[in-house]
């Protein structure tokens, strides 16, 4: 039977920077009972006292929302080779974790920061420079309850998502499987990455786009491969965080009920 939007609202979560909901979109979101992903970009962390972030998550908390949060990724290296670059990308994260007691999320989504172009010939000692930033931001994470959900966005392999992975042993610290970076930047041999990646994937990001650009379109608009994707996860007793990333104002609805028709769980 069919999944109901409003059975479906219920059910996953919907992107919005944290300035978009102290601007406007914070009654939007109440209204229609939307569970969102808080992106905290560096204008936010900078820009806002702790009261401001501790009102904005009230209203969320107190009508039992489920909640995730994305760290900050624009300039930012946490693998760097250059330890005062490592330093900076960390000491940045750093400053979004301390909000964790202040939304209790139940995730917080990172991006990794790695590029073939730029570290191919240094892929192993990227890896060791990168483990110790995730161990360090997993174990902030395990005292608040929270899984740390790394990214996919430049990555073209999924071994090395799960290489990293598996070098922290970090029980809170899983995959976010972001299906239109996968198509526009990563290849999109989606069979591949389900395969390989399908025992530490805790998170999808959904949105569609044609395979050239990042487009941030509505489901069902583009060439992502999304009821493959869903029915490979629930076909294997999967069952993820799931967060929508419309971009295009009017997006919403027809990534909600496009997703309902080919919702694959109970």
């Amino acid at each position: 039977m069919p999944i109901t939007i409003e059975a479906l609202v219920d059910q996953v979560l919907v992107n919005v920077p944290f300035a978009f909901l102290v601007d406007r979109y914070l009654p939007r979101f109440l209204e229609a009972g939307l569970n969102p992903e808080i992106g905290l970009d560096a204008f936010s962390l900078e820009s806002y006292p702790q009261a401001t972030f501790e009102k904005i998550a009230r209203p969320f908390k107190e009508a039992g929302c489920l909640i995730t949060l994305h760290a900050p990724f624009q300039d930012l290296l946490p693998g760097a080779l250059d330890e005062g670059v490592r330093a900076a990308s960390l000491n940045r994260l750093r400053q979004a974790f301390r909000l964790l007691p202040v939304f209790q999320p139940v995730a917080i989504v990172c991006h990794l920061g790695y590029e073939a172009r730029h570290y191919q010939w240094e892929r192993q000692e990227w890896l060791a420079r990168s483990a110790p930033t995730w161990k360090e931001l997993a174990q902030i994470a395990a005292d608040h309850q929270v899984t740390v959900m790394l990214e996919n966005v430049y990555e073209t392999e999924p071994e090395l998502v799960l290489e990293l992975i598996n070098r922290i042993k970090a029980p809170n610290l899983k995959a976010c499987l972001d299906v239109g970076h996968l198509l526009s930047f990563g290849g999109g041999d989606f069979p591949h990455w389900l395969k390989t990646l399908a025992p530490v994937i805790g998170h999808l990001h959904l949105h569609d786009n044609h395979g050239d650009a990042d487009d941030h379109l509505a489901l069902g608009a583009g060439k992502v491969p999304l009821e493959y994707v869903l029915n490979f996860l629930a076909a294997r007793d999967l069952k993820p965080l799931i967060t929508l990333e419309p971009h295009q104002e009017g997006s919403l609805n027809p990534s909600l009920k496009h997703l309902a028709r080919i919702w694959p769980w109970e």
